[in-house]
């Protein structure tokens, strides 16, 4: 079977193909994303982790109770000398020993190490709850490029497809003109370099489109070669100004929510090292009993004991060599980077939301622009199609105001979709992409 006759046999079945496939639409394909992607389950489950962290039960707010139990048993061949210098000996005494015990432990008092300690857990908890919230909108603006992305390879395809159909027709139409000697073997060949050339294109759009494909199905987290077509639908949100992403950005973005609760880890991190130049105190208390059995060779053959024991404990590290000086000082100079960070942080997403605003004004301006190219290339390229026919203008000039029009909308295509994903960056700047 000849390219051409295999190119054809595509077109034709492209239809029952696309008929059969699933038709996956944006709202779907977040929904998939959100339950299946790697990347915000483990999110998830570090969240998780966090919230674990974040209880009581890690807080060292609770007692620690401690059982204990032992015995020993010993067997061995003794020699006693009494102070009178009398000498007695006892083969195979058995002493045998056992206790058990319960007991309590809580710390009073450690210069609020606890209280600090227990709250940087529930921050911790929080910036976890962020950087799950990044990763969704990360994982959702992967999502929306490469949906777009494959749409956008779908109707480049259908635009290469027409266009090959068109180049074929021109091909069938002169080599049925060169039968009556209307056009020259050198116009046919020319027909024929521009047909496979247009088949060439259309099977590289292919390739794309099906790698694009496979790229959102792993994103996805369903098997790569599902086989879909997506909505094509783009709408673009008009109702965007620079004031009032300029003010959610300030007030919504993931990341500087991070670097405030950076912050606040960061004032406990410092007042978790000032308690080490304080005293800790801590009670106890334990209720046990204890026994043995001595045999022949003790005092008393056998002693029990069973009580009551309680105490309190102080202690304070008067001079640790400086190592809680040094603590503090890094933990100061670790707060005051969070305030470099958010001041470099605060720049870069200005810099970034001023560069995607310029991009996205310039796209839909050429969005419109390319609007009008394509009307005014298929108006020419529909008179030019009429005047070849006729014979009035040559094959050069009617693959001209082909490819033109093949490159205007072309060019359409990358201005809608390139406009559309600048804004859903502008909205994932601003913190409203999830809204």
């Amino acid at each position: 079977m000849t390219m051409n006759k295999l190119s054809l046999l595509t077109l034709f079945l492209f239809p029952f193909f696309v008929s059969a496939q699933e038709v996956l639409n944006l709202e779907d394909a977040v929904s998939i994303a959100l339950k299946n992607n790697y990347d915000i389950q483990l999110a998830l489950n570090s969240e998780k982790q966090s919230e674990n962290n974040q209880t009581i039960y890690n807080s060292g707010y609770l007692p620690s109770v401690v059982a204990n139990g032992n015995t020993n048993y010993s067997n061995k061949n003794t020699s006693l000398t009494s102070q009178q210098g009398v000498e007695t000996n006892i083969d195979g005494a058995v002493v045998e020993s056992y206790g058990a015990s319960i007991g309590i432990n809580y710390i009073l008092f450690n210069g609020g190490n606890r209280k600090y300690q227990y709250d940087k857990l529930k921050e911790q908890y929080k910036l976890a709850t962020s950087q799950k919230r990044l990763q969704i909108e990360n994982t959702l603006m992967e999502v929306y490029t490469l949906f777009f992305n494959v749409a956008r390879n779908q109707e480049q395809k259908k635009t290469l497809e027409a266009a090959y159909t068109i180049s074929k027709e021109r091909l069938e139409r002169v080599i049925a003109q060169q039968k009556y000697g209307q056009k020259t073997s050198l116009e046919v060949l020319n027909a024929r370099v521009d047909a496979n050339n247009d088949s060439i294109n259309l099977l590289n759009a292919n390739v794309v489109l099906d790698n694009s494909k496979r790229n959102l199905n792993f994103l996805l987290g369903r098997g790569i070669n599902t086989k879909y077509a997506v909505n094509n639908t783009v709408v673009l949100d008009n109702s965007l100004s620079y004031i009032k992403l300029k003010a959610q950005l300030d007030s919504n973005n993931v990341q500087l929510q991070q670097i405030a609760i950076n912050k606040s880890i960061s004032d406990y991190d410092l007042k978790i090292n000032r308690t080490g130049w304080v005293p800790n105190l801590s009670a106890s208390a334990a209720y046990g009993t204890n026994g043995s059995d001595n045999g022949k060779v003790g005092f008393f053959q056998s002693q029990t004991s069973t009580g009551l024991n309680a105490g309190l404990s102080l202690s304070w590290n008067i001079f640790d060599g400086g190592a809680t000086k040094v603590r503090v000082q890094n933990a100061r100079i670790n707060r005051l980077n969070q305030d470099i960070n958010e001041e470099k942080l605060r720049l870069s997403l200005e810099n970034q939301l001023v560069s995607l605003w310029a991009e996205y004004t310039s796209q839909q301006t050429i969005n419109k622009t390319e609007a009008l190219n394509v009307s005014i290339s298929e108006q020419n390229f529909l008179r030019s199609k009429e005047q070849f026919n006729l014979g009035q203008i040559s094959a050069l000039d009617f693959r001209q105001a082909q490819l033109n029009l093949i490159r205007t909308k072309l060019n359409l295509l990358n201005a809608k979709y390139n406009a559309k994903i600048t804004e859903l960056q502008l909205k994932k700047f601003a913190g409203v992409l999830m809204k």
